[in-house]
């Protein structure tokens, strides 16, 4: 009977573990697909284009299709939720962006 408790509790704590792995990994993989989309959306756009970039507020999302949106929806409050993440979101993002910046005279 001991022998059975020790089995359930190794076995829930393996699956606990596993669980939080596999979110990790989810987090981790959404965090690459938005980071990737906002570097390609700032190389991709001319001088003129990034100068009139405006932040954009959740209600004004400009998203591509119903599952761009739900991806950009959830990779945001992924980011509102955990500093971790959008730290290395910010990290991932910001030298691209800096640069493209630079190369259209938008920074001095």
């Amino acid at each position: 009977m001991k022998k059975a408790y020790l089995w359930l509790a190794a076995v829930l704590t393996i699956s606990i573990v596993i669980s939080s792995c596999e979110q990790l990994a989810s987090n981790e993989a959404l965090l690459d697909v938005a980071a990737n989309l906002v570097i390609n959306k700032y190389q991709s756009a001319s001088c003129e284009e990034i100068a009139q970039m405006k932040p954009q507020s959740g209600n004004s999302s400009q998203a591509s299709g119903g599952q761009d949106a739900a991806l950009q929806k959830k990779a945001i409050e992924m980011l509102r939720k955990n500093p971790e993440m959008r730290k290395k979101f910010i990290d991932r993002v910001a030298g691209p962006i800096a640069n493209r910046m630079f190369e259209c005279n938008l920074i001095p």
